[in-house]
């Protein structure tokens, strides 16, 4: 049972909880400055019809408990979110730490 969401509901027999990783050695990011990346979370096979309510942490080696913007979700729609982390020299971190999205998303099917 969804109790509320982004959207208007949508069929309760429909309802589905999907959960993912962007991966310990496949998570790829973008640059923004020095001490900001941006990873896009792609969510497509879900499967969702709506925009789905998304939970999300960062895992890694080591560093990931000092940066920020690790729960915080932008730009969600049916199929990807993206996040910014910041942490001073964000991307040698995420690099030699294996910095990975895990994540669950809830939402509607049909």
């Amino acid at each position: 049972m969804i109790l509320n969401g982004e959207e208007s509901a949508g069929n309760a027999r429909c309802a589905k909880v999907c959960a993912g990783t962007t991966g310990r050695i496949s998570t790829s990011y973008s640059t923004s400055g020095s001490d900001h990346i941006y990873i896009y979370v792609n969510i497509r096979g879900c499967g969702f019809v709506k925009i789905p309510t998304i939970t999300t942490s960062v895992e890694g080696r080591g560093a990931h408990d000092t940066a920020t913007g690790t729960s915080a979700v932008y730009w969600a729609t049916r199929t990807g979110f993206r996040m910014y982390l910041r942490r001073e020299r964000a991307s040698y971190y995420a690099t030699n730490n294996n910095w990975n999205v895990e994540w669950v998303a809830i939402g509607y099917t049909c």
